[in-house]
């Protein structure tokens, strides 16, 4: 939120001829003392204006954060209600759902936030959108107050909160004008009013304002018959609308309009804070609208605005004009679709116009989003795509044809693709998404019949960008894994990252950096959301797994279609090679060629996703690839088989990179590759493959020594690649230096020696240290020759600490030299307190804390631990912000106490020892607290910012 510290989103404008309703502002003000705030009421009860008054009034006295939703048609969804609270709170950039709005919300400690919801009823009972306000009012954070108004509120789950006092309620009679109000409105209008009205403030209003009449229709009409009309058209449309600018209804209107002017000439109009208008929906009753429907839904549909254009058809009962939207929402959301406005349109349609291939395709699109291998799917995308077509709508027919790809790339259908590639070829390619299905479907084709690179050149003139973002999604996933099988990996890793989200971009770049050479940590492991996508996902897994020695759990053999036969085939192999049996290995792959012949193209072609493992392991792929032009990512794997046969066949001197040993060899070959170099004087590869595979790749050294062929290479990398040690070392330096065994301390005499204890802090803080800058931040007194005699010595009691057991001459494990750096390898089994400091959740962090980190470096490294005292202060502070919006205020206190003590100028820290004592309600500790910060400022020279300006003022009222 920054510095904004009001947080308001499209706040009405209040009107000052309700100032004098002074009490039910104040008393929707006391929502800050109570979590929960209810406003039902009928239209015209002022609801939006009370509450409106309520923030205003905290404007002049802040309270805290007050963030304002005002709902409309398509906030039954709640993947948008959730958004529009998030826009609200100031972190648009969160993922829409319930967890993030509470997120949010405990983001705003140690600060108070008002969360409002006006005209809620348009989130009906037993939607996802009720179902995402029930989330966070069960959940709802200690520093967090929920105010829900509108004409009827959700039911949530609030028997607790009721029980405990905890919810306002605020009903028709509390809105409703007192008497005195009434009396008081009338004084100041100077008008007088004859009747009875029950205090319902719309209608006094209007009766005020427009005269003395019986009625509110009365009234209501008597200032429409005394409008121009172009001023009753600007009202019309503006009711159509629902809120819009003043360009919105221009559009409509078909000219200039002057909003301002109709807010003050007409009641129940009124401008909003961002800088929208509205009209009061007892406005809506009395102005025909049908006029301005066509224009006021084609601005609804540019802005978006969806959900609101469908209900205008929805009342109109237009289901032509609603059969176009559902084909607009189909194709703006694809695989994203808003399966509650959706579901509301359909059930809102009669049963003569169910068949409408529109609805068809509507309804088609919500079975996807519950269940996307529904057969019906199908059926009702081809009926309502035929009928489409029949009709001569190309632009219907490609969203449906575009819904139709979607269910078959969520599938991992390659039947339908064809099926769907081949209605494409009716289209004519003439808007974006045309000219995108024309292409991807081609390419789908070209793909299933081998040639890869045709797809490529298909994809390469789809409009992706031009598209909505579930189709353009479903292409550049096809696009990557063309490039992939084109062996262009590093291609496919770039596009991936550069056009998908987050996670699928992660997932797929990884895969692409992988197998093109590049050891990334790896996550294939996580499946799609298809059972497709999951097949595809253990295989790979399988294969990257035996690249470290894992067996991964067994795939099915059989396979109907050569693409998945390839990936069983190359996991099973892979998993057999790495549990030893390279002969079955070899098996798998004769008889995979056996069922799937080189002369099928896409069989051979998938067979290269996984080159190294078919090229090692079968004369004929290899005859096929020594011959063949392959891409980058290929030719990489294709050296690595060609220097692991070359070193079966008494050549291991040819050269390969140690990353391209690893990704590209189950861990035995590449174990098998590192012996063989290591006879012939090189143990390079064995010593990466110990320090990244870890105590696997040992264990296949020892293996290794059974072989005769083998056991010399093997046994020099065993003396030359330390085994892992026999039990966890623990290296403690946030406190007092510790060395722990098995979790138990050691006393060891190493321990008391002032420059081993440097040595290995320096060594924990910094990890890799050349031998110069150990000498000169050491021994900077002393000459070379001497310094490193000094450090030689030193690095021997440091080994001897770390590992006593270890026999004399034998390396270190953990501790790594070479003649110009001294490493402490990272590994399962050493923990070291300050490297789990700087990766834990703040609580777990500060459960590290012992006290001052690192004592003896404080004069060779001051900045560094000035950082880590930081970072300790920063997760004092973050704790306390949790355990504040917990309810535990007493802890929240503790913990700023404790950042204080370090950081005494740290604004955050302010704030939140201000916090928890105005919510311990404790008077002598908001007084302590308010001195001690007012006094921290004074001596900075600064005043306080706008945050810590409230919660100073909220300690001064509270005290």
């Amino acid at each position: 939120m920054g510095d904004n510290t009001t947080g308001l989103r499209a706040v009405p404008r209040p009107l000052d001829v309700e100032l004098p309703r002074l009490r039910l502002v104040d008393r929707l003000r006391t929502r800050w003392s109570r979590p929960v705030t209810l406003v039902a009421a009928g239209a015209g009860f002022g609801k939006t204006t009370a509450l409106a008054q309520a923030v205003r009034a905290n404007l002049l006295a802040p309270r805290g954060i007050d963030a304002w939703v005002t709902c409309g048609p398509g906030h039954e969804d709640a993947g948008r209600l959730a958004a529009a609270i998030l826009d609200a709170l100031g972190r648009p950039s969160l993922a829409p759902d319930a967890e993030a709005v509470l997120a949010a919300l405990r983001g705003a400690a140690p600060l108070d936030v008002c969360l409002l919801l006006d005209d809620v009823h348009e989130v009906p009972d037993g939607s996802p959108g009720a179902n995402l306000l029930a989330q966070v009012a069960r959940a709802l954070p200690g520093t967090a107050h929920l105010v829900l108004s509108g004409r009827t509120t959700p039911a949530l789950p609030l028997a607790r909160r009721q029980a405990a006092g905890e919810v306002t309620v605020i009903e028709t009679a509390d809105l409703a004008f007192t008497d005195a109000e009434t009396a008081a409105l009338a004084q100041k209008l100077g008008r007088e009013l004859t009747e009875d009205l029950q205090g319902w403030p719309a209608l006094i209003r209007l009766s005020l304002t427009a005269g003395p009449a019986a009625s509110w229709r009365y009234a209501a009409e008597e200032v429409l018959s005394r409008l121009p009309e172009r001023t009753r058209t600007t009202l019309a449309a503006l009711v159509a609308l629902g809120s819009a600018t003043a360009a919105e209804v221009s559009t409509v209107v078909g000219g200039d309009v002057d909003l301002e002017q109709l807010t003050r000439e007409i009641p129940l109009v009124d401008r909003l804070d961002d800088g929208r208008y509205r009209a009061h929906d007892l406005w809506a009753s009395l102005m025909p609208t049908g006029h301005l429907r066509d224009e006021a839904v084609k601005v609804l549909t540019a802005r978006g605005d969806l959900a609101a254009a469908g209900r205008v058809a929805c009342r109109a009962c237009d289901w032509a004009l609603l059969a176009l939207l559902a084909v607009e929402l189909v194709r703006t959301t694809l695989s994203v679709l808003p399966s509650a406005t959706a579901e509301t349109w359909l059930k809102a349609v009669p049963v003569q116009c169910e068949q409408e291939p529109a609805f068809l395709l509507l309804k088609a699109a919500v079975v996807h989003a519950h269940d996307f291998t529904d057969p019906s799917i199908d059926c009702l995308v081809d009926q309502a795509c035929a009928l489409m077509l029949g009709a001569g709508d190309h632009e219907a027919a490609a969203v449906a044809l575009g819904q139709a790809v979607i269910t078959a790339h969520s599938r991992g259908d390659l039947v339908r693709l064809v099926a769907v590639a081949q209605r494409a070829q009716q289209l004519d390619a003439q808007s974006p998404v045309l000219r995108l299905l024309r292409h991807s479907v081609a390419a789908v084709v070209a793909e299933l019949a081998g040639d890869p690179e045709t797809a490529l050149a298909h994809l390469a003139q789809a409009p992706v960008n031009a598209v909505p973002q579930a189709l353009a999604v479903s292409t550049t996933r096809f696009h990557v894994h063309c490039l992939a099988m084109c062996g262009r990996g590093q291609d496919a890793a770039e596009l991936a990252e550069r056009m998908l989200t987050d996670d699928l971009a992660r997932r797929h770049a990884t895969t692409a950096r992988w197998f093109d050479g590049e050891p990334v940590d790896f996550q294939g492991g996580c499946a799609d959301s298809t059972a497709r996508d999951e097949f595809v996902a253990r295989a790979v897994h399988a294969v990257v797994a035996a690249s470290f020695g894992e067996s991964a759990a067994e795939l099915t053999a059989e396979q109907d279609n050569p693409r998945d036969a390839v990936l069983a085939c190359a996991a099973q192999a892979a998993t057999a090679v790495t549990r030893g049996e390279e002969d079955l290995a070899r098996d798998l792959y004769k008889r995979h060629l056996d069922r799937w012949p080189l002369e099928i193209k896409l069989a051979e072609r998938h067979l290269r996703r996984f080159l190294t493992l078919g090229y090692v392991l079968n004369d004929e792929l290899r005859e096929l690839w020594d011959g063949t032009e392959l891409g980058p990512s290929h030719r990489k794997a294709r050296a690595a088989g060609r220097a692991f046969i070359a070193a079966r066949n008494g050549d291991p001197r040819k050269e390969l990179p140690e990353a391209h040993a690893l990704c590209f060899l189950p861990l035995p070959w590449s174990a098998e590759l590192a012996a063989r170099q290591a006879a012939a004087g090189s143990t390079r590869l064995g010593t990466w493959l110990a320090d990244r595979v870890g105590p696997a790749a040992h264990r296949q050294f020892r293996e290794l020594t059974r072989d005769p062929d083998l056991a010399a290479g093997a046994a020099k990398l065993l003396a030359t690649v330390p085994a892992p040690p026999d039990h966890p070392i623990g290296i403690e330096v946030i406190g007092p230096m510790r060395v722990t065994r098995n979790g138990v301390a050691t006393d060891a005499p190493e321990l008391r020696r002032a420059r081993v204890r440097q040595l290995l802090g320096l060594l924990v803080l910094r990890t890799v240290l050349s031998r110069e800058q150990a000498m000169d931040l050491l021994w900077p007194e002393l000459d070379p020759a001497s310094a490193a005699r000094n450090l030689r010595v030193t690095t021997t009691h440091l080994r001897r600490l770390l590992e006593p057991g270890r026999a004399g001459g034998e390396a270190s494990y953990f501790l790594r030299s070479d003649s110009e750096t001294i490493r402490l390898v990272r590994s399962d089994q050493l923990t070291v307190d300050l490297w789990a400091f700087q990766e834990l959740s703040p609580g777990e962090a500060v459960a590290l804390w012992r006290g001052e980190p690192l004592t003896d470096l404080a004069d060779l490294c001051e900045a560094e631990i000035a950082q880590i005292r930081g970072r300790h202060v920063q997760n004092l502070l973050v704790l306390g912000e949790l355990r504040l919006v917990a309810g535990d205020p007493a802890e929240a206190h503790h913990l700023a106490e404790r950042a204080w003590a370090l950081e005494p100028f740290e604004p955050r820290g302010h704030r939140l020892a201000l916090a928890a004592a105005v919510r311990a309600r404790d008077p002598r500790r908001m007084v302590k607290t308010r001195a001690r910060v007012l006094d921290s400022l004074r001596q900075l020279g600064v005043g306080p910012d706008a945050a810590t300006e409230i919660l100073l003022r909220q300690a001064v009222a509270s005290s």
